[in-house]
């Protein structure tokens, strides 16, 4: 059934994502090209080719308006819509198991083409995540889905977003298991394939079979290792371009902090933000909108096409433009932008390699593709992710080793110096943990009280030694708590606590059992297994008295925590597909 519910899901996120599509290109016409005459239309061409036609002042005007009137349709109808998308469907499947509003993939895909088309520097994948996954949990509040299906079926429908906005089903498949869901498990794995599929064919159907970024085929030869010795070239690429997906991040989110420390009214804010993005689209109107048309020049055409000056200026004002435009309360993704200011950043390393060794590296397209990867990996920590989608994005697989060299290093290098990515630095602010393995998720869930057996005999704190060492030997168990008179747990003992006693003689009467008793480890019953757990192995200890008020209540083993986990997996499978009760 989760097959067909997926299939479902990637079939209806696929027809959303092709018509996220021609809502933005039909937007992009109207305001840049004063057209619905079928050609497609972007700010960077409309402003750089069609002078003539458009004034130069005309960003400030456009991007303004778009701002202020996306922030007036999200905050009446779903203020969740705001923002880059992918992190509020990684909490909702961390926090709600993929709990999701349906009006807000509906409100999301309005904003965001409207942002988008009239030139809000953000990029498409963010609102088509945000709106797959939301139909993905409509999908599975209709049918009675919970628990981890919820989850797999919101992957799934995230998944055919991706898979059918950039026309790569296995780019797709990754970033939802490595991203959305956070885990590789069979059973998440098939439906969202399937689902990816369904969203890609349905997209193609519509939109065409193209590559995302179509590279002649006399110039694919030279977008790979033309030499041994380059693999030195992309290993310096991946560690460089690791700490520049950490200044990425960091000046995102940097111009966000500013942004709410900012007291002032929202479309105040939007109206700022939308006049200094248009200012500097007037300049370089190639910052405007996702920047598809330059990153795709950037890879087929000439080094001096592009100046040095000119890529590093693109690329750090690319990411400027960015968090200006979220900061002024758009709403878009940063997966685009990240791809332009690596292929920005990539072309100028290319040219750089080919300054130092002439003839002997290849071309600078080469380098930005892989730039394009490796930055993209190093700020969503996301290598598998970046890799088989740029593969398939270019329709090349003679750049899948500097994809994967330069990919995996930028990763390792990012995670070094922040161990958040863009997606989930906002959510560890607010104390929202997503990278526990499922295990560790299910063990913070439940508690001591799921697990705790009924408490032992204790023995009073005046019971004499030779009563002591009879209890103890009669008994199977290794630990013993010792209360007062008043029932308050004051220690523990075990056999190894009266072996120096017993070495002497006379000592029956004499010694009492709060003599023996060392001090007390705890637990409450309100405490998580997973403390519990790390409790255990910090302590070595065999059996935790669980108390309330400072009165035993019950004890915990090991053995104890692992066979409520095994209890509650079950219940978890069993419960999976079961119909919903209200």
């Amino acid at each position: 059934m989760l097959i067909l519910l997926g299939t479902l899901a990637g079939i209806v996120s696929g027809f959303a994502a092709v018509l996220f599509v021609w809502c933005v290109e039909a937007i992009n016409n109207l305001v840049w090209g004063w057209s619905l005459d079928g050609g497609h239309h972007v700010p960077s061409t409309a402003l750089s080719h069609g002078g003539s036609a458009l004034p130069g002042w005309y960003p400030l005007l456009i991007v303004p308006a778009g701002l202020m009137l996306i922030i007036l349709i999200v905050r009446r109808f779903a203020p969740t819509a705001a923002g880059h998308g992918v992190p509020e469907v990684m909490e909702a499947v961390a926090m709600r198991s993929g709990l999701m509003r349906g009006r807000v993939g509906v409100v999301k895909l309005i904003a965001s083409s409207i942002n988008i088309g009239l030139g809000g520097s953000v990029g498409k994948e963010g609102p088509i995540v945000q709106v797959g996954a939301a139909f993905g949990s409509a999908l599975s509040r209709l049918f009675g889905v919970r628990g981890r299906h919820m989850r797999t079926l919101v992957g799934c429908g995230a998944a055919a977003g991706i898979a059918a906005v950039f026309n790569a089903p296995i780019g797709g498949v990754m970033f939802a298991l490595e991203i959305i869901i956070g885990s590789y498990n069979l059973s998440s794995f098939s439906p969202v394939l399937i689902a990816s599929v369904a969203g890609a064919v349905t997209s193609r159907r519509f939109l065409g079979a193209e590559a995302a970024f179509a590279i002649p085929e006399e110039l694919k030869q030279g977008l790979t290792i033309t030499t041994t010795y380059e693999f030195g070239a992309y290993v310096l690429l991946g560690l460089v371009f690791g700490v520049a997906a950490v200044g990425f991040n960091r000046l995102l989110i940097f111009i966000e902090d500013r942004s709410h420390a900012w007291r002032a009214p929202a479309l105040f804010k939007g109206l700022v933000a939308g006049l200094a993005v248009g200012a500097l689209g007037m300049g370089l109107p190639q910052l405007l909108g996702e920047g598809h048309h330059s990153m795709s020049s950037v890879l087929t055409d000439a080094s001096e096409h592009w100046p040095w000056l000119l890529l590093a200026g693109l690329a750090l004002l690319k990411t400027v433009a960015t968090g200006v435009t979220l900061a002024g309360g758009g709403s878009g993704g940063v997966f685009a932008p990240s791809l332009f200011v690596g292929a920005m950043l990539g072309a100028l390393f290319g040219q750089g390699m080919n300054l130092l060794f002439p003839g002997q590296v290849g071309a600078m397209g080469g380098y930005a593709l892989a730039g394009m990867a490796a930055l993209l990996a190093g700020s969503a920590h996301a290598p598998l992710t970046a890799i088989l989608l740029l593969f398939e994005m270019s329709d090349n697989y003679m750049v899948i080793l500097p994809l994967m060299i330069a990919s995996v290093i930028s990763t390792v290098v990012s995670q070094r110096l922040m161990a958040d990515s863009i997606y989930t630095i906002g959510l560890s602010r607010r104390g929202i943990v997503l990278r526990d393995q499922e295990d560790s998720a299910l063990l913070r869930r439940l508690r001591v009280a799921d697990a705790m057996k009924p408490p032992v005999s204790a023995i009073a704190d005046t019971t004499t030694f030779d009563r002591v060492v009879r209890q103890v030997m009669q008994s199977d168990r290794l630990d013993f708590p010792v209360v007062d008179a008043n029932d308050q747990l004051t220690g523990v003992l075990s056999l190894d606590d009266l072996r120096e006693f017993l070495k002497e003689e006379g000592l029956d009467h004499l010694i009492l059992a709060r003599d023996c008793a060392r001090p007390v480890i705890t637990l409450q019953p309100h405490h998580t297994l997973l403390a519990a757990l790390e409790l255990l192995d910090q302590h070595t200890v065999h059996d935790v008295p669980v108390v309330s008020d400072g009165r035993l209540v019950g004890s915990l083993r090991r053995g104890d925590v692992l066979s409520a986990y095994r209890r509650s997996l079950k219940a978890t499978s069993a419960s999976g597909l079961a119909p919903h009760r209200s």
